[in-house]
């Protein structure tokens, strides 16, 4: 869009604005207008970017009306479909933070309780009719199972890689069928590059981008909380807070395959890529690193628990006899 055009619209709705601070980027049927004092405009570039800014913003209410942490706060919606937003305050900076992470276990569990107590609060206090007739039930990504599998040989010949990722999609094939877990609203894509925070102290000021939330499985909203560190401080704090003040508890395998799951969908994404090129911030030995590391985990964990299972058995045969 020309950001004339994007001037246009702004001042015909009675927004002042500076030309030179207008920056605008393509962002699935809508345009992000990036302006100066904390304000945001989302603009569709279509019916269907309409649909999905209408339906954020329908959650964002949800949100600021139930909820105690920050969200973006509408401050105009035109008739044309496109709306001006507040953004939450502070810093965003996933990657920056994300090496921090690695070495910093205080940061980590800090920041792992904080997104604990966010989800409480978004998981608890909107229900499943404030929902009814406009959230989806199904998350968008990762992209269909059959898509993935078609796409991952045009990637990737590795054929132990392919094989392992087959062997989890279809545990996550039966994991659709059978789970029987309850609905909340999810934000589906939460992570450290949709969080803001205070650059000074690092605390969690609020959560932004729900353009992909969705009523679904509860266990989503943690699979992005999981790195290459085996302590996996982040997503453990994060967990010790929702289960004991929901008094629930996750299944944390779930969690790890639904991470997997992601990782191996990237990976599917990056078809018709250069290895070097970025595609959603990594590079082809990124996202295979990610891959890997998320597949032998699982494999790991399934040994453990086999392990144990076999080790419970000789312990009670032997104490039988």
């Amino acid at each position: 869009m020309d950001v004339n055009l994007v001037y246009t619209l702004l001042v015909q709705d009675g927004i002042d604005v500076d030309p030179e601070t207008v920056r605008v980027e393509a962002r699935d049927d809508r345009w992000a207008v990036r302006l100066s004092g904390n304000h945001m405009a989302w603009v569709p570039m279509n019916a269907q970017g309409a649909m999905r800014l209408l339906t954020e913003r329908r959650v964002l209410e949800l949100l600021s009306e139930r909820c105690t942490f920050l969200t973006p706060k509408i401050l105009h919606v035109a008739e044309t479909g496109w709306d001006l937003r507040a953004v939450v305050p502070g810093k965003c900076d996933p990657w920056g933070l994300f090496m921090r992470l690695q070495t910093d276990r205080t940061l980590a569990k800090q920041i792992g309780r904080s997104l604990g107590e966010i989800l409480v609060q978004q998981h608890s206090r909107i229900h499943m009719e404030d929902t009814v007739g406009w959230l989806q039930r199904k998350l968008s990504w990762p992209a269909p199972w059959d898509t993935i599998e078609s796409h991952l040989p045009d990637v990737v010949d590795d054929i132990d890689l392919l094989r392992d990722a087959g062997r989890l999609i279809k545990t996550l094939r039966l994991d659709e069928d059978s789970n029987t877990t309850d609905s909340v609203l999810v934000h589906g894509d939460l992570g450290l590059h949709n969080i803001a925070f205070d650059p000074e102290t690092s605390k969690v000021e609020g959560v932004f981008d729900y353009e992909t939330a969705a009523w679904a499985d509860r266990h989503y909203d943690f699979r992005y909380l999981i790195f290459d560190r085996q302590e996996d401080d982040l997503l453990n704090s994060a967990l010790e807070v929702y289960e004991g003040d929901l008094g629930i508890q996750l299944d944390r395998q779930r969690i790890r395959r639904l991470n997997a799951a992601c990782a191996v969908g990237f990976l599917a994404h990056r078809r018709g890529t250069p290895p070097e090129a970025h595609s959603c911030g990594r590079t082809l030995a990124e996202d295979v690193g990610w891959v890997r590391h998320a597949l032998a985990r699982l494999t790991l964990l399934w040994h453990i628990i086999i392990g144990g299972f076999c080790q419970g058995l000789v312990t009670v045969r032997a104490s039988s006899r």
